[in-house]
């Protein structure tokens, strides 16, 4: 799951993930699914009548708190030297990877829309790719101006080492 195959000469640059604070709906979710069947049952004392109903619901709870950090740890946007990767989970068995060469990175725009992602200070970044019938989007990324920064200097240094290598070949192809 965590294992990604990268092309020859290729090294990954930078990893971003969705921010933590995506995290906090689920959580608050756990803490009320635990919470409140275990308070009533202590404050009228039915603690031992539904003790194995109350346990197997906890462990339910608890695994959907181990699938929704999962999937959150599992989505990532991957930055090589090379591509722009996208990976993205909708559950553990349902995977979804896009991806696209640097150099055909068309423009890069971000976006922090409502009053929690501007006061935690994360957005969407998009990017838009020739190719791709719609852009990729980097949801909840911390700090978007900075990753929008980074992917375009990563463009940039890429189409330089392009425009060297297409050079070079076409002067060792002039000479002969």
């Amino acid at each position: 799951m965590f294992k990604f195959d990268l092309l020859e000469n290729e090294k990954v640059v930078n990893i971003y993930r969705q921010t933590e604070a995506v995290l906090f709906k689920p959580v608050l979710i756990i803490f009320v699914l635990i919470y409140f069947p275990w308070y009533f049952l202590i404050k009228y004392e039915l603690v031992s009548d539904y003790a194995r109903l109350v346990i197997f619901w906890t462990l339910l709870v608890l695994a959907y708190a181990a699938h929704s950090y999962l999937v959150w740890l599992l989505n990532a946007y991957i930055v090589t030297n090379k591509r722009l990767i996208q990976v993205f989970h909708k559950s553990v068995f349902n995977k979804k990877v896009t991806e696209t060469p640097l150099e055909r990175i068309l423009n890069i725009s971000y976006q922090v829309k409502g009053f929690w992602p501007a006061l935690f200070g994360f957005g969407a970044v998009e990017v838009q790719a020739a190719g791709l019938l719609e852009p990729l989007r980097l949801k909840n990324i911390s700090q978007p101006e900075k990753v929008k920064d980074f992917l375009w200097k990563a463009c940039s240094q890429d189409k330089k080492t392009l425009n060297t290598n297409l050079e070079i070949k076409h002067q060792s192809f002039a000479k002969k």
